[in-house]
């Protein structure tokens, strides 16, 4: 189950040699942004080389160019080094989509009659662009488009619909919510969310029961929605202490972040009690076996026990199910 973005090529060249160093590198931060959001896949036209080498930028002026420049920079490598992981498919349509009459559906910008393939491609897999902030449309979101596609009954259907646009990081924040919402929309049972988990929550680290407990999940649809809500803002968390938006743990920095069920940490008779304690412990994925001692509590008694690392900026999710004994 892949979720692509697709490259707006229509929006270079930039507009100056200026533009090149922190156009590239807002660009780089937006395709990984998206990328730990779950949108793994980029398509790209296929008049662009797969190292991306050969993509012009300004006139006579190419991506390889400004990646022998500034490769040798340490968070330029580290960023280039985490976009090329990104996979990259080509071309925007494949035999499938030729298969499903993609020949007879047109995208076009209000005004004009051009065809625009990086837009059709983004309303065919109903993906978001992403896009360089060169000029309108391109630094707008959502961008409308004319749409001409032939209906079941081969008559022609002419609508107007709107692309997002991923164009700056500020954008894709805004944008972030109903994105995630998208890709999380297509798990539907415990066994999909542990195969997709390190694509859709890779700040998470499973362990300990929950990998068995999601993958033979017997709980209902409305829970798992829940969980997957918990998930998410977990996830952002780690990803903001990454990045350094947030200074530590707080069962209010969750909360802030989304969180709509109660989090809380065992109580002392729980924590005195070897038993109790013993109950909550789950192993880490180096064999070492801890306390996870912090649960978010979900209805008809359901808990996800989670474990904080602070000097690897880690959580751990170690159960999921019922109430664990008192």
């Amino acid at each position: 189950m892949s979720h692509p973005l697709v490259f707006n090529h229509h929006s270079l060249p930039l507009n100056s040699a200026d533009d090149i160093h922190p156009a590239i590198s807002e660009f780089l931060k937006i395709s990984l942004g998206a990328h730990r959001i779950g949108f793994t896949v980029i398509l790209v036209d296929e008049t662009i080389d797969k190292a991306w080498f050969r993509l012009e930028l300004t006139q006579g002026y190419f991506w390889k160019d400004w990646h022998d420049q500034q490769s040798n920079d340490p968070q330029t490598k580290d960023l280039i080094r985490s976009f090329r992981r990104i996979a990259t498919q080509q071309p925007l349509f494949l035999s499938q989509d030729y298969a499903d009459d993609v020949e007879l559906f047109d995208v076009r910008l209000p005004g004009t009659k051009k065809n625009v393939p990086a837009l059709k491609a983004a309303a065919w897999h109903e993906s978001p662009l992403l896009s360089f902030p060169t000029r309108p449309p391109w630094t707008d979101s959502p961008i409308p488009v004319l749409v001409e596609k032939m209906a079941d009954d081969g008559e022609i259907v002419n609508s107007t619909e709107e692309l997002r646009n991923l164009y700056s990081i500020a954008q894709l924040e805004k944008e972030k919510p109903e994105l995630q919402e998208k890709v999380q929309s297509q798990i539907r049972s415990g066994k999909e969310l542990l195969e997709q988990a390190r694509t859709v929550y890779p700040c998470l680290c499973f362990c300990g029961k929950s990998e068995e407990q999601l993958r033979t999940w017997s709980y209902s649809s409305s829970l798992l929605e829940v969980v997957k809500d918990a998930l998410n803002v977990l996830n952002t968390f780690v990803e903001y202490w990454h990045d350094g938006r947030i200074a530590g743990y707080t069962h209010d920095e969750l909360h802030r972040l989304g969180l709509k069920n109660k989090v809380s940490g065992e109580s002392e008779s729980v924590r005195n009690n070897p038993k109790l304690r013993k109950a909550r412990e789950f192993y880490l994925p180096t064999g070492e076996k801890t306390f996870f001692e912090y649960h978010v509590k979900f209805p008809r008694g359901i808990r996800l026990h989670f474990f904080i690392k602070p000097e690897i900026h880690t959580v751990f999710i170690g159960y999921i199910g019922e109430h664990l004994p008192l």
